[in-house]
């Protein structure tokens, strides 16, 4: 018996930002459907961080198991603050097939996810974006959005001058024509922009919802915990709330929890119109994202696929 091995470099090769977008598309209006097996992921949290548990079962692709974890305090230390494994079960058999870096997977699918969030309820018109908070998850976010819109402007907000530097020669190097603004204020960007992105640590709100203009977009999807949350009360009573599964979202998400707020619709029930999307060019439109197993799952077991139809990945004999 043979595992398939598939590294952080491996799954960027097979997983492009275009093709993570349309496999969430899949996943979203199979979960809206109720064609996906997702029991609650459960957490384990210490001082310094917490592991989260994440399964799923696809009926006809196999079942798989996600485990991450997230310490803040290792982008100080100079390690990624999100790590973890994917483990992919053959459906018919339950053989292991493949054992797959997770914080890659997690970073991709969420960005997958938060471009189909744009795309769905982002005005079509839309050209600026601000973002906060420029890690992983950030870089990922605002290059999901680029996939989908054509941006001409980036506000960022970002405390660490050594990410934010990164991310701007990163983006001069790789795009043209894209005007990038350092803010020091998250509100001087929020107030200019067409798309806000959040993708912090932050426990507490990161911008005033009284900067939004009429007609903005916003992607949240750095909190996941009850007791935490990147949008204040007043973003989220103006918005048209869209959450990526109302359960984990309603347990999960402090921007629903604090200010006791129901979501209006599932990212899925969007794809699948049986509930509406943007309703027009004023509304304020939002996309709270936790995370769920069949975003993992999806993206997983495409990648598995791909790598044993084109031989990438080291197969280990666990016999």
């Amino acid at each position: 018996m043979s595992v398939r091995l598939i590294s952080r470099t491996q799954i960027a090769e097979l997983l492009p930002m275009g093709k993570a977008i349309e496999l969430m598309r899949h996943a979203f209006a199979a979960h809206a459907a109720g064609q996906v097996v997702m029991p609650p992921r459960q957490r384990v949290e210490t001082a310094e961080g917490d592991m989260l548990l994440k399964p799923a079962y696809l009926p006809g692709e196999g079942f798989c198991v996600k485990l991450v974890l997230t310490y803040p305090g290792n982008r100080a230390k100079g390690l990624p603050v999100v790590q973890g494994l994917m483990l992919v079960f053959d459906d018919a058999t339950g053989t292991p097939r493949a054992l797959i870096d997770a914080a890659e997977l997690t970073a991709v699918r969420t960005g997958g996810g938060g471009g189909l969030a744009v795309d769905l309820l982002a005005r079509r018109d839309c050209r600026s974006v601000v973002l906060i908070g420029a890690g992983v998850q950030g870089r990922k976010q605002l290059a999901a959005a680029m996939e989908v819109r054509s941006i001409n402007q980036v506000f960022l907000f970002e405390p660490n001058d050594d990410v934010a530097e990164g991310l701007i020669e990163d983006l001069r190097t790789a795009t043209t024509g894209l005007r990038i603004i350092r803010v020091d204020d998250p509100d001087d960007g929020v107030a200019q922009a067409d798309i806000v992105l959040t993708a912090t640590t932050s426990p507490i709100p990161t911008f005033n919802g009284s900067a939004l203009r009429p007609g903005t977009h916003i992607n949240a999807v750095g909190a996941y915990q009850p007791d935490r949350r990147e949008l204040d009360e007043r973003t989220m009573r103006q918005a048209y709330v869209v959450v990526d599964g109302r359960q984990a979202a309603g347990v999960e998400a402090g921007e629903l929890a604090i200010p006791g707020i129901t979501a209006d619709a599932e990212l899925g029930e969007v794809v699948n119109g049986t509930k509406p999307g943007r309703l027009d060019d004023r509304q304020i439109t939002l996309f709270k994202s936790v995370g769920m197993a069949v975003q993992d799952a999806f993206s997983a077991t495409f990648v598995v696929r791909e790598a044993e139809r084109l031989g990438i990945g080291m197969e280990v004999d666990l016999a």
